[in-house]
């Protein structure tokens, strides 16, 4: 589980910083999820657990930090499940095909932060496994 802990810690720290700093952490939170994860996915193999760890650090890092950045969790985890997916399709072809499990690994993060949250995950995840869906189809028929 020690990826998990650098994830989850590089989330942190960027939302802090960039709380610090006075920028909108609301609409960056996207772009910090979806580099600690593609960072943290391309430096280990790429397996449905790593993909599961990296993706649950990093929406656990959203929440924990939510509180003191001074907002709801609620607010930030459609944001940052985007960001959580969007970093793992990056991360690389074998990536793409776990893109479900950390989907799923998001999710069950998210249940820490109440129902709102996970409702508006849930939301996130139909269109982006549509998506996804939709890309992975076309693969297989080049």
């Amino acid at each position: 589980m020690k990826e998990e802990n650098k994830v989850a810690q590089a989330v942190r720290e960027a939302m802090v910083k960039a709380a610090e700093k006075g920028e909108d952490v609301k609409a960056k939170v996207g772009e910090i999820s979806r580099e600690a994860v593609k960072s943290a996915l391309e430096k280990t193999e790429l397996t449905r657990d790593a993909v599961k760890e990296t993706a649950q650090g990093a929406m656990k890092g959203v929440i924990d930090t939510a509180e003191i950045v001074k907002l709801e969790a609620s607010e930030l985890v459609k944001e940052a499940s985007k960001g959580i997916l969007e970093g793992t399709k990056q991360a690389g072809g074998e990536a793409t095909d776990l893109i479900g499990h950390a989907a799923d690994a998001t999710l069950e993060a998210a249940k820490e932060a109440g129902s709102k949250a996970v409702e508006m995950t849930e939301s996130v995840f139909k269109g982006l496994l549509a998506g996804t869906k939709d890309i992975l189809k076309k693969k297989k028929e080049q």
